[in-house]
């Protein structure tokens, strides 16, 4: 239930909590408050309806009223409802009307304050049921034990009611039904209670100060834990200090002074691989269940061989290989015999956490046992948006500016709570809400960070990585700050030289991403805004200069830059209305964001001269204010007391200049290096629209920037050959430009027997995607599939309106089927999505391209995937019209490769296991009816390939 990595203290502590509560008091927390929950027909309290509602007085840990009953919603329950709380028609049918029953419950709440999970979501449908529930809505204090328990308890990687009632063992026996929730809810009130009132001492009484002009409902809380314990003021430091751990310490070299001056390369033996990957090996050690494999030997074979010949490898590696052990050995081994730092770059954080906290644990405890040496010293290393700064937390601490709503004090007091339970740590494994607070308020940049100047330097979550890091045998990271450091040529990683690069099919991306330049509405409006808004750092700067001897020129300058930032808020906000005009040049779509090629034709358009005339003038004004912003920093830096405003103040002016580039470059458009596009949102009051010059050829700045400063790259994943064809990743990661002897690619096949385990679906009746009769026939084959199989099938859409449409058409139809189905619809997580369809043998999904890659379902969980069209990008992509233009053979070069290999990820989702089986369906004609066809049948890991209608696979798949 914890976030990998959590402390073993921090473990016992958590789980000591359950046991604690049962004898806990809590003084004003001991007289009546109201635990409350209700269900409803959805989400949106302006459309749907309350269907029941439940409440009990707690007095103390005793609940002595409740208060329960349906409500009629005077419409039908939607299927997924009942199946959800097992609530009918038949159960609402005699039940009060929301008004009467809101009547009700207000009287049995009386003025009493109100604790509910998510509280906003049943503070919004009890508002708008009546003006009864409108007064009890507004009148009434509500407590938001969401928000409690992801500051009480940050460590856990999750807060609703389930996950809580699952980690600290309370049974909830009707789940999803408002009674039982109550319950539930009246228990794990008294745990959060408890962990509140564990915080260091002094953090509550801060929580309880965070800023005071904004309206919070859990200010009232932290005021009476603060009440309860003795006065002492919070110490980050001392907090900081108490949390953090000491590692093993090695000295580094860099790789390149090997064979080059002061010592020779000591490659890792063939020999000492067999025996590690034998039966009785190493390897063998670290799983309970483990065979040996000729093609993970294989893989570590060719990493090891890479390493010592410093060379680079493209290693596609089939589920079943091993792949990440498979590399990880051999880099450890070459770590620590020769005294340098080697890398591991992955894309996703599911498999950085695999590494981190499963595979390298692991291989630390068996090179111990096994080797008899002490083992390896790992870190994780991330970019410094991914770590919350000591400095600028405790700076906010003290503001006291008001918010709309209370989403920037949770964040603050839930960050906060986290880097006093973390020895290490990131931000990407917590929910935070960044609508109030912009993340660069709380996370530091190369710019705005004092290093060892800062007071928490010491204790730094960010630079306690960083050194670590620098004498560690292995870093993990990601591919954007692997491409960062590349793009800032060195100096923010150590210095490493042998990489593996593992979820290479998305190298490209990740490091076109980092190599363009964007221009974004609400990024340059939030750094406006952070510059001159009461409490921005010119305020900030200007009340710590006031009382300081010789400050006056700086004064008058910090009037003047403030007064240019505000005045160029309304020109940019001009600036980008005639930006949003520019969606009337795209392409007709009933689609809400679209992309337009800024070519030479869009560029001679009147709406383009529109945004090029007020561009250039913004521009001008932004490079007036980033000269003023420099000459504030030159002028404070004679001042020691200003050094914290100053760094703050580089940071914005950092970002600032940073869209002041990529301005200036769009609105030029000859560098040829470049693609132009913007991102625009029809709806008007959309502040994402952006304008971005992206990197065209990627291969060609790694091959001039990466791979000059790096002995060994081994680029891997299960899927970057285009069938046997490795050309197309050869270019976009450059290796094709390097000298033949210096590179190899390897196909490994997998060791999972796809032939007999997987079989493949053609169905003879679904037409091509864009005839007549193709989404009536795809929804007949979806619905035979899955009444055939009763639930466990993932359908994989590129089109999220076709996704909808068909969802639409058959969730009613597969619901009298006694199948549940759920779609990846707007607003609805990812990761809740995963989570539920794991956990739910007879669930069905239909997803979009997020699950096409890194979705592990093994088992019966997930026992058919189809695939309604192939991956083809989209003809409009302003990177293939591009390439078009300047002669590319953008379809054999990129558009068929690229779908191929997309194609394969999302036929992986099918197997992760030796004994999974499956069927995989792919429903788009073209494979039978074109050329190209082949090539992609060609590249699936299993030719097992039947093509029949729908009935013939209907009832092949009930014989599974």
């Amino acid at each position: 239930f914890l976030i990998p990595g959590t402390d073993p203290d921090v473990l016992t502590h958590y789980d000591s909590l359950a046991i604690r509560a049962c004898d806990a008091r809590f003084g004003a927390f001991e007289e009546e408050y109201v635990v409350f929950d209700t269900e409803t027909t959805g989400l949106n309290p302006e459309r749907d309806a309350l269907i029941e509602v439940a409440a009990a007085i707690l007095c103390g840990p005793e609940i002595i009223a409740r208060f329960s009953t349906f409500v009629n919603p005077g419409r039908s329950l939607p299927p997924f409802i009942t199946e959800l709380t097992h609530i009918t028609d038949a159960d609402l049918t005699d039940a009060p009307a929301p008004c009467e029953a809101v009547g009700a419950l207000a009287a049995f709440v009386g003025q009493r304050p109100l604790i509910a999970h998510n509280a906003s979501f049943d503070q919004g449908f009890i508002r708008e049921s009546c003006p009864e529930g409108r007064r009890m809505a507004e009148s009434n204090d509500w407590i938001d034990s969401l928000e409690c328990a992801r500051i009480a308890l940050p460590r856990l990687k999750e807060h609703n009611m389930e996950a809580l009632c699952r980690a600290f063992g309370v049974v909830n026996e009707s789940a999803h039904r408002a009674t039982g929730d109550v319950d539930a809810l009246a228990r794990l009130w008294r745990i959060m209670l408890v962990a509140l009132s564990d915080l260091p001492p002094g953090l509550p009484a801060l929580f309880a100060g965070l800023f005071p002009k904004t309206d919070w409902a859990l200010r009232p809380v932290f005021r009476q834990i603060a009440g309860a314990v003795e006065e002492k003021s919070f110490s980050l430091a001392e907090a900081r200090s108490a949390r953090e751990r000491s590692q093993k310490k090695r000295q580094k070299i860099d790789a390149l002074e090997l064979d080059g001056g002061i010592a020779t390369i000591s490659p890792v033996e063939s020999g000492e691989l067999d025996a590690a990957f034998s039966a009785t090996g190493i390897i063998a050690s670290m799983y309970e269940r483990f065979e040996p494999r000729a093609e993970q030997l294989l893989m570590a074979r060719e990493v090891a061989d890479a390493l010592s010949t410093k060379t680079h490898r493209v290693i596609e590696a089939g589920t079943g290989v091993g792949k990440s052990v498979a590399y990880l050995l051999p880099l450890a081994l070459f770590a620590r015999d020769n005294r340098v730092t080697c890398g591991v770059a992955t894309k996703s954080n599911a498999l950085l956490d695999q590494l981190m906290y499963n595979e390298l644990p692991r291989l630390d405890k068996a090179l111990s046992e096994q080797a008899e040496c002490d083992g390896i010293n790992y870190v994780a290393l991330k970019g410094y948006d991914h770590y919350p700064c000591l400095r600028k937390l405790m700076n906010l601490t003290r503001e006291d500016r008001g918010f709309p709503n209370s989403s920037a004090p949770t964040t603050v007091a839930t960050l906060l709570s986290f880097v006093c339970q973390s020895a290490r740590g990131d931000l990407d494994h917590i929910l935070l809400n960044w609508r109030d607070l912009p993340r660069f308020e709380v996370c530091a940049s190369a710019e705005d960070c004092l290093r060892h100047k800062c007071r928490y330097y010491t204790h730094c979550l960010l630079h306690g990585a960083r050194r670590a890091a620098r004498e560690a045998d292995i870093v993990v990271t990601n591919h954007a700050l692997l491409f960062c450091d590349v793009m800032m040529g060195g100096g923010i990683l150590p210095p490493v030289r042998q990489w593996v690069v593992d979820e290479a099919h998305s190298v490209e991306g990740e490091a076109r991403q980092q190599l363009s330049l964007a221009l974004e509405a609400r990024t340059l409006t939030q750094a406006l805004d952070g510059l001159f808004h009461a409490n921005g750092v010119l305020d900030t700067l200007q009340k710590r200069a006031f009382p300081l001897e010789g400050s006056s020129l700086l004064i008058g300058k910090l009037d003047l830059v403030a007064a240019e930032a505000k005045a160029l808020v309304a020109i940019a906000e001009s600036f980008f209305s005639f930006v949003k005009d520019l969606v009337s040049l795209a392409e007709q779509s009933s689609y809400d964001k679209v992309d337009l090629w800024i070519n030479a034709g869009v560029r001679e358009k009147g709406s383009w001269g529109a945004v090029f005339t007020t561009g250039s003038s913004l521009a001008k004004r932004m490079e007036t204010l980033w000269t003023d912003c420099r000459d504030i920093i030159s002028l404070s830096a004679q001042f020691e007391e200003l050094l914290e405003a100053q760094g703050d103040l580089a940071g914005l002016t950092a970002e600032l200049k940073e869209q002041l580039d990529a301005l200036t470059l769009i609105l030029d458009g000859s560098n040829g290096d470049y693609v132009y596009y913007a991102e625009l949102d029809r709806r008007p009051e959309s502040r994402y629209d952006r304008l971005i010059a992206a990197r065209l050829d990627i291969g060609a700045v790694l091959l001039d920037r990466f791979y000059p400063d790096e002995m060994s790259v081994v680029f891997t994943s299960a899927t970057l050959a285009a069938g046997e064809s490795f050309t197309y990743f050869a270019r976009a990661a450059g290796l094709d430009g390097l000298p033949p002897e210096t590179w190899k690619s390897v196909q490994l096949a997998s060791s999972y027997d796809f032939e007999r385990n997987m079989a493949v679906y053609l169905p003879l009746d679904v037409p091509e995607p864009n005839a007549t009769g193709y989404r009536a026939a795809l929804e007949e084959l979806l619905f035979a599939v899955h009444t055939a199989l009763g639930g466990s099938v993932l359908t994989l859409f590129t089109n999220r309106r076709e996704m909808e449409l068909v969802y639409g058409h058959l969730k009613d139809r597969l619901a009298e089927a006694h199948i549940s189905l759920r779609s990846q619809g707007r607003g609805f997580s990812a990761r809740r999505l995963r989570d539920e369809f794991l956990a739910n043998r007879n669930l069905s999904l239909f997803a979009l391209r997020s699950f096409w890659e890194g979705f592990d379902a093994p088992g019966d969980t997930l026992r058919c995937v189809v695939i309604p069209r192939l991956p083809f990008g989209r003809p409009n992509d302003p990177l293939l019209l591009e390439r078009g233009i300047r002669g590319s053979d953008t379809w054999g070069s990129y558009t068929l490769p690229e779908a191929v290999i997309d194609l394969k990820q999302a036929a992986g989702r099918l197997i992760r296991s030796s004994t999974d089986s499956g069927a995989l369906i792919l429903a788009d004609a073209r494979l039978r009816t074109k050329g190209y066809g082949k090539t992609f049948l060609k590249a699936l890991p299993s030719q097992q390939i039947h093509t029949l209608d729908t009935e013939g696979i209907a009832q092949a798949l009930a014989r599974l």
